[in-house]
């Protein structure tokens, strides 16, 4: 797919990922680009998007997850998580107008979109007018899987995913930063389970085209910023929040964490 059959604001949505990719902390998806540059989300937009990065050499090679990382929504992957339970539990995939679906406060016309997305990617399928999971859905959880860990800048009206819930603290806080700087190039590849080669390589300091080193990542600590988080053991949003290197707030109160960015 050529970028010229791109509309004008999808190639300004384009230009602004692969922007962001060159940050080894950066994963934004396709929405939040749109978002960002105040262009309307539509489905097929996005689909058209996203044919074009997954066969663009330049833009592949800044990808560093499966493609689902760049083109779901946060809140398709909640849904995703939730069909892959009900899938385990060995029950009948919930279709897009039960009302079951209203308790993730979506409507079925977005839970259909969610489904149609899942589909492209290959994670679901469409048999007659229902769908169901495709054979070994489970592999969709290399790497990051369904998981999700925003960073909102409020004062830039940025919001971009990361790689996992330390980066965050990673771009907030300089003693943080400092240390795992120290400790990246060392990492073995087991110290990383979860993570992509090309993460793996890039934590390391091997040069991947286009890519800034890590050291040369954002750092975002003499301004607010916010984590959206869904953890791998609850669907239910944590929020903290970091000013000037100090935690702010953390919600729930109940929120497990560790100080410094463990």
């Amino acid at each position: 797919m050529h970028k010229s059959s791109l509309t004008t604001d999808e190639r300004r949505v384009v230009e602004v990922l692969l922007e962001d990719w060159k940050d080894l902390l950066r994963c934004t998806s396709i929405d939040q680009g749109m978002a960002r540059l105040g262009v309307p989300f539509w489905h097929a937009s996005r689909l058209r998007i996203s044919e074009f990065l997954v066969g663009d050499q330049a833009a592949s090679g800044l990808m560093r997850w499966a493609p689902s990382i760049y083109v779901l929504t946060n809140e398709e992957r909640l849904v995703a998580r939730r069909a892959l339970r009900i899938w385990r539990q060995r029950q009948p995939n919930l279709q897009p107008n039960e009302d079951e679906w209203a308790r993730s406060g979506q409507t079925n016309d977005q839970i259909k979109v969610a489904f149609d997305a899942m589909s492209w990617l290959g994670f679901m399928r469409k048999a007659g007018d229902r769908y169901e999971l495709a054979d070994n859905p489970e592999s969709f959880l290399k790497g990051k899987g369904f998981y999700f860990h925003e960073v909102a800048l409020t004062a830039r009206g940025e919001r971009f995913n990361t790689n996992c819930a330390p980066d965050f603290f990673i771009m907030t806080c300089s003693p943080v930063r400092e240390r795992f700087a120290r400790r990246a190039q060392s990492a073995s590849a087991d110290a990383r389970e979860g993570m992509s080669d090309k993460m793996v390589d890039a934590a390391r300091g091997v040069k991947l085209a286009g890519a800034r080193p890590l050291r040369d990542t954002g750092f975002y600590g003499n301004e607010r910023a916010i984590l959206n988080d869904a953890c791998a053991w609850s669907d239910e949003p944590i929020q903290v929040v970091m000013g000037h290197e100090k935690l702010v707030e953390v919600k729930p109160e109940t929120t497990w964490y560790l100080l410094a960015g463990g």
